[in-house]
C-alpha cells in the first residue's frame, strides 16, 4: 500500500534552497511547488508537499524574495491580513489638507509587501533566489 510522507521542515528547506538555488526564479507557486515536489521525490518516494508549505517556509528562508504579481479591484478595499505571509498588515497613511489621516496603502513589515488600495489581490507568486 503506497502511504504519504510528510517531510519535516529541516528536509524541505535544504530541497527549496536547491531547487531555487540552481533555477533562480520559479514564476509561480505552483510550478515551484512541483519542482520541490520531484526533488523530494528522489529522497523519498512517498514524500509529498502542497504549495502553500512550499510558499510558507520559501518565506523564511533569507536568500529567497517572494514577489506577487497583483490584479487591480474595483472600489476600496480593506485587508487585514498580507496576503502573501499571512501575518497581520500595517496601513500605510497620509495627512490630507484638513490634517485627517487617510489609508493609501498597506505594508507587510515581515514579506516587504506593499500594495495601494487597488492593486492588492495575489494572481501569481514569483520566487526568487538573492543568495
Amino acid at each position: 500500500m503506497n502511504r504519504r510522507k510528510i517531510p519535516s521542515k529541516e528536509v524541505l528547506v535544504e530541497v527549496i534552497k536547491k531547487v531555487l538555488s540552481s533555477r533562480k526564479i520559479v514564476e509561480s507557486q505552483e510550478e515551484f511547488a512541483s519542482l520541490v515536489q520531484r526533488e523530494l521525490r528522489k529522497i523519498d518516494s512517498e514524500y509529498v508537499v502542497g504549495p502553500t508549505r512550499v510558499k510558507r517556509i520559501a518565506l523564511g528562508i533569507s536568500e529567497i524574495e517572494i514577489k506577487a504579481k497583483t490584479k487591480r479591484s474595483l472600489g476600496i478595499q480593506k485587508i487585514d491580513k498580507c496576503p502573501i505571509c499571512g501575518l497581520s498588515i500595517e496601513e500605510i497613511k497620509v495627512k490630507n489638507l484638513i490634517g485627517k489621516d487617510i489609508v493609501v496603502g498597506y505594508k507587510c513589515s515581515k514579506c516587504g509587501y506593499e500594495s495601494n488600495l487597488e492593486a492588492f489581490l495575489p494572481m501569481r507568486y514569483i520566487f526568487v533566489w538573492k543568495g
